[in-house]
This record gives C-alpha cells, structure tokens and sequence, in this order.
C-alpha cells in the first residue's frame, strides 16, 4: 500500500503545486481582493465544493462512523438532516447578504460588524468568539488525521510528527496561493472524501450482505442503535435541537463560511451554490450511517482509532486504503487552512508585508498545534466539534442584528454577546462553576435565547423612538 500511497500522495502535492503556482499569477492585479476574496468571482461548481469541504472534513469519515457506531441511527438526525437544512439558511442568509453589501466595501466579518455597531466593541467580541471557539476546531482537524496517519503508516513517526508537518505545509501553501490556492485545495478535497465516502459504503454493505441484512444485525446486537436517544442516552429532544440551530448557524457565524458567501460571483450563483451543498451533504454523510453500522456491528467494543484503522484501511483493498489515507490528509488540510486563512483576515487587513503579517497565522497555528498534541484532547471528534459550533452560535444574533438593521444597533448586544461567551466558556472549561443545563435546559440554548431577546427588545425600542 506504501507505493499507492507515494502515488497518490504525489499526485495529490502536484495538484497543489499547480493551484498555488496559477493562483499566485493571477495576483498581479488588485493584489488584496485577489490573495483574500478571489476577486469575488466565484462560480457555483467551485463555490459548492469550496463551501463543502470547509464544511465536512476529517471528522466526516472519521467522527461520523464512530458517532453513529456508538449513538445509532440518531446520527442522521444531527448531522444529515441539519446539514442538508443548513442549504436553506445559506439561501435565505446569501440572498440578502449581497443585497446589503452591494454599497459597502467588505474586507472581513469583524470590521462590517464594527461599520455596523459603529463601535469596535463589537469587532473584539467576534474575535473573542472566533479565536477561543475555531482553534480547537482546526486542532481537530489536525489531531484526527495526524493519529490516524501515525497509526495507518508504518514508520516510527509520533502524532507531533504528523500534526507539524500538516501544519508547515498549510501555512506554505496559503502563504503562496491566498484563499484561490485554498479554494482549488478544496475543490480537489471534496471530491476524493466524497468518492472514498461511497467507495468504503459499498464496501461496508457488501461485507454485512446488504442493506436489509445490516438492520437485522443490528436490531439483534444492540436494537438501541435503531432508535433515539441511543444506547448511551445522548441523542435526547435537547441534544438534537441544540445541534440543529448551533450547525444552521455557521454560514453566518464562522469566517471561513461567510467569506464564501461573499466572494460568489452573483446571486444567482450563490442560490445554485446554496443547492449544489445541500445535495453533497446529503451524499456526504448518508453513506458514514453504514460505515458506523459496520463498525457497530464488527468492531462494537475497539477504540476510535483501532475501528478506523480497520475499517477504513485494513478492511479496504489497498489501494482505496492508501485513497482513504490521502482523503483524510487533504480533508484536513483542506479545512484547517481555510479556518486558519479566515482568522488571519479578520485581524490582518493588509498584504502590503505578507511576511510581517502572517504572525497571527502562525499564533493560532501554534496554538492548534499545542491543542492537537494535548494527551488530554480525546478522540471523539464529533462532540468536540460541537463543542466548538455552539460557541460560535451564540454570535449569530449579533451579526444578523448588526448587518441587516436599518438603524443604528447600540452596544447592548455586543456586550451581553460577549458575557455569555464568556459564561459558556467558563462552563467547557470548569464544568463545576457553571452546569450545562440550568432548570433541565441546556446552557447553550438559555444563553442564545437571551442574545436573541436582547436583540429584539434593542429592534423594538429602536423602532418606537423612530417613530
């Protein structure tokens, strides 16, 4: 399997050669709308498979088989039907972004909410809830193909090893090409996940003799899988609905998924964008519901990382295990370079000096990093991912506040966006001082619906005084 993965490997740096070889020559001209927004003229076919692979990433073939293998079937629940509903927010949420940006000039998210609120409050509030949320987001990334890569390989090479160089060469790759190098990375990225995808499915259900035969199993191993809230009582009404809105939300709340709203071509090529990704993460995430059955089924009682490492090499012909294996490195490069890329646009809105202005990249880098290579970070890629969506969440009233009122919003609703970032934080982090649910309801959704009636009661009173 080496030589296929030397193969595919090789093939796969070309691509990204040559993407970051004509995206650097087509920055002669307008060099910051070009290196930051791709000129703004992205077509849907790119526009669908950049948003895409942004959006499903390592943990889509590594997080989602396991989830469902120890969850059941709730899996589809939180993530398939969110995600494919997510098409529908980018709809609604593109159509009248670009209507509003048509007489602004948008460098990034930080500064039109700073435009906006007419405050810079509001400007450090989104970063606060970007930097402490989205790093640990891109050391997911990062932490689940670096430990498969160290387990899959067969050389003596530690998970640091792994997650250094991963990280060198995202921050080469963007330093050269900018977010069109990035785009052209993801675009090959979601093909190969999604090819794999549906490769190792095929695989899977032939070797549990078929669809039919694999529910049957199922319902005689564990019957808990086939209904909610599962064998471990996760999948509870609070549990699903908190993970519909806080996933709904992230076209609006996360940089790296705003942006590519914004640099579409037109409207109308963000509405076909908008479809194209609701129908690749329907065929994204449907198929990892039989990897996981397989999983639940052959593999119920290894580790995370043993029941990958089987299923998605051992078990495979080799070379769509050495496929899988690049898949995996690309999915992760391909996301964490674009979350990576998008915090260093909001605080840097300059590339007068690229070398001078790259520091940032390189803090949160350092700082994903450190997270990836924590003993204590854990393996359950799924539930750390969420953690990372529900913190970026709570910004959403804000931002929509912000960018489609009328009238002036006030610093009110910055300030409380800000303190109840703080207070979920404070509840990940010393779970003691603050509980996850107050009254049986959980924290995230008390503290969104607060920013949410600040939000209205801020639109209310600011109408009655126009009046």
């Amino acid at each position: 399997m080496i030589s296929w993965i030397l193969i595919f490997g090789s093939l796969y740096v070309a691509g990204l050669a040559y993407s970051a070889y004509i995206s650097k020559k087509g920055q002669k001209r307008n060099f910051f709308q070009s290196y930051r927004l791709a000129n703004s003229n992205v077509g849907f076919i790119l526009g669908a498979l950049t948003f895409s692979a942004t959006l499903f990433s390592t943990f889509t073939l590594m997080g989602m088989p396991n989830f469902f293998r120890q969850h059941g079937v709730g899996a589809w629940i939180f993530l398939g039907v969110t995600d494919t509903a997510m098409a529908f927010v980018i709809l609604w949420f593109g159509i009248n972004l670009k209507k509003r940006l048509l007489d602004r000039t948008f460098t990034n998210v930080s500064n039109l909410l700073a435009e906006s609120y007419n405050s810079k409050i509001a400007k450090y509030v989104y970063w606060f809830g970007i930097f402490v949320f989205l790093t640990p987001y891109v050391a997911i990334q990062i932490r689940g193909v670096a430990s498969f890569l160290s387990q899959a390989i067969p050389y003596d090479i530690h998970l640091w090893g792994w997650a250094l160089a991963i990280l060198i060469a995202i921050l080469i790759y963007s330093y050269i090409g900018g977010i069109k190098a990035i785009i052209y990375s993801d675009a090959m990225q979601g093909i190969i996940l999604l090819f794999v995808t549906f490769f190792i499915c095929i695989v899977c259900i032939n070797l549990m003799g078929g669809i039919k035969s694999s529910f049957y199993t199922l319902n005689a191993n564990n019957p808990d899988l086939l209904s909610v809230p599962g064998p471990k009582g996760l999948l509870t009404f609070q549990f699903l609905l908190t993970s519909f809105i806080t996933i709904i939300l992230m076209p609006i709340t996360q940089p790296q998924l705003f942006t590519r709203i914004v640099i579409m071509k037109d409207v109308r090529n963000m509405k076909r964008m908008a479809i194209a990704v609701g129908i690749f993460a329907f065929l994204i995430i449907f198929p990892t519901i039989f990897i996981g059955a397989y999983g639940a089924i052959n593999y119920p009682d290894l580790t995370p990382p043993e029941f990958l490492f089987n299923v998605l090499v051992v078990d495979q012909h080799k070379i769509i295990g050495a496929l899988v294996i690049i898949g995996l490195l690309a999915a992760a490069m391909s996301t964490a370079d674009s979350q990576l890329f998008a915090l260093e646009s909001e605080v840097v809105t300059s590339v007068k000096n690229q070398i001078r202005h790259k520091i940032p990249i390189l803090i949160f880098a350092g700082i994903s990093f450190l997270i990836a290579t924590s003993s204590s970070f854990g393996d359950n890629l799924v539930l750390l991912a969420r953690l990372s969506f529900m913190g970026t969440a709570l910004l959403a009233p804000m931002i929509l506040f912000g960018i489609f009122s009328k009238n002036p919003p006030g610093k009110e609703l910055p300030i409380i966006t800000g303190l109840t970032l703080l207070i979920y934080l404070i509840s990940c982090l010393w779970p003691g001082l603050v509980s996850a649910k107050i009254m049986g309801i959980n924290l995230v959704l008390l503290l969104l619906a607060i920013n949410i009636l600040v939000a209205l009661i801020r639109y209310t009173l600011t109408k009655l005084i126009n009046i």
